[in-house]
């Protein structure tokens, strides 16, 4: 027994040593956060383009922590190249009251000057000659076209003038700010409503959808669990008032490494974050008017905070691990396997021992590099539309055209890879029935091929 016991403890810490965090906003629930409205993304022909022009960043490097854009305010790379916690400086920026096009993100007219020689003289581009070129264009004839990064500072100025204050504050917390945890926390402009039934039929893979604030690793575990033990996430509530219209839900927290002990019974009412226009802020279900999402959120973030409010701050919830996540909802034993040091037939052998019918019936989840620079073969995301420090759930795996394909959703509920994809409709035997997985619908469910996902994926894990 005492040698049972110290191997399972070698193995806890052993987990712990290989555990990731990664954190990344959903780039169209923040869009709409700052526009004020619900955007629809699905009926716009050029999606791409308006997100740049919302979140003031070129669509090629959002997703990527490295370019330091606004899907990860709050986090920075350090000298490792690891994401890390900061505070952030949009949280200092104070905006121009009056903008107009012509000063993009607080900076100049670039049209009044003549030369580089006259710009320089100008208190903001006074160090333009250090300014690290991006690249330089001598195609056209007798011009020369150069792209210049903006220094930090004045990239601050740009991001801070595009997302308002309140909007920073809503995607992330400040550390300098000392809150009661008791009294309650509201994000700026929003207030607390129900968003719709907790279920609408029972939780499915698909219904939970991020939202503005970077627990990617929290909702992909959700997914997971929704759809290899679907009968996991209870629906559990107690009467509070004198009728069954006064309730409480209960979302029950394991141990992780536990076999299932329980940790937390949470206790919270439907009550979850909304904008003035009545539109949920942080994860939401994509079936309308269903809840069960943002309220095992809002349990999660009770249970992090460790408030006994029932107006928990959602924005302490970003950066995590998604298979301790995992694990805390089920609480099985983690296990975690790096890309880096395996074979893509190594990577192969592992997924499909977590599968049955080709569907994974031990809840999986992958997460990405920190950052393009970070994996071994220095991977462009943006190219690949694959998001750097973002977690993804693992569905199961095929097998077309004489190649193997590891079958993954993104917790946005869109954006999916483009490198090395398969475009097909495949089954997986989803507990009693086949369920027909359609790869060729915008809904964050792709399958890539196992060779490209060692090379941009960090690694994948399992808590069972």
């Amino acid at each position: 027994m005492a040698t049972s016991k110290t191997a399972k403890s070698k193995a806890a810490r052993s987990a712990v040593a290989q555990g990731q965090h990664c954190a990344v906003i959903n780039p169209y629930a923040l869009a709409d956060l700052v526009s004020g409205q619900r955007i629809p993304w699905n009926d716009l022909p050029d999606p791409e383009r308006v997100l740049e022009q919302v979140l003031a960043t070129p669509y090629e490097e959002l997703f990527d922590p490295k370019y330091g854009g606004p899907l990860y305010v709050g986090l920075k790379l350090n000298e490792r190249n690891e994401l890390v916690q900061e505070r952030s400086p949009l949280l200092d920026v104070q905006p121009a009251r009056d903008g107009d096009d012509s000063k993009p993100g607080g900076l100049e007219n670039l049209g009044e000057y003549s030369t580089l020689a006259e710009m320089a003289r100008v208190e903001d581009f006074k160090s333009i000659l250090t300014w690290p070129i991006l690249c330089g264009d001598l195609s056209r004839h007798a011009r020369l076209q150069i792209s210049l990064r903006l220094p930090s500072a004045l990239r601050t100025w740009q991001l801070g003038n595009a997302l308002s204050p309140d909007v920073v504050r809503s995607i992330t917390f400040d550390p300098k700010v000392v809150a009661n945890v008791d009294s309650g926390w509201t994000p700026p402009g929003g207030h607390w409503a129900t968003a719709g039934d907790f279920f609408h039929e029972t939780a499915e893979f698909f219904d939970p959808v991020q939202g503005a604030v970077a627990n990617c690793y929290y909702i992909a575990s959700l997914s997971a669990i929704a759809w290899a033990t679907p009968f996991r996430l209870a629906h559990l509530t107690r009467a509070t008032g004198m009728s069954q219209a006064q309730f409480n839900d209960q979302i029950n927290f394991c141990k992780p490494d536990s076999g299932g002990a329980l940790d937390k019974a949470i206790q919270v009412t439907e009550a979850v974050p909304m904008t003035a226009g009545g539109n949920p802020i942080y994860c939401r279900s994509s079936e309308s008017g269903e809840s069960w999402p943002a309220i095992y959120e809002k349990a999660y973030a009770k249970l992090k905070t460790g408030t006994a409010t029932d107006m928990p701050d959602i924005t302490k919830t970003a950066w995590g691990d998604c298979v301790w996540a995992t694990a805390q909802l089920n609480g099985g034993t983690r296990h975690y396997y790096d890309t880096a040091s395996r074979s893509a037939d190594d990577l192969w052998q592992i997924l499909r021992s977590n599968c049955l019918s080709y569907r994974t019936f031990n809840p999986m989840t992958a997460w990405t590099y920190s950052s393009g620079d970070a994996s071994p073969d220095h991977v462009d995301y943006a190219s690949a539309h694959v998001v750097g420090s973002h977690c993804y759930t693992v569905l199961g795996w095929a097998y077309r055209n004489c190649r193997r394909w590891i079958v993954l959703r993104n917790p946005w509920g869109n954006t999916e890879a483009t490198s090395s994809i398969l475009d097909a409709t495949i089954s997986m035997y989803d507990v009693s029935w086949w369920r027909p997985i359609t790869l060729k619908n915008n809904d964050g469910v792709f399958a890539m091929e196992i060779g490209a996902f060692k090379k941009y994926f960090a690694g994948f894990g399992t808590a069972h």
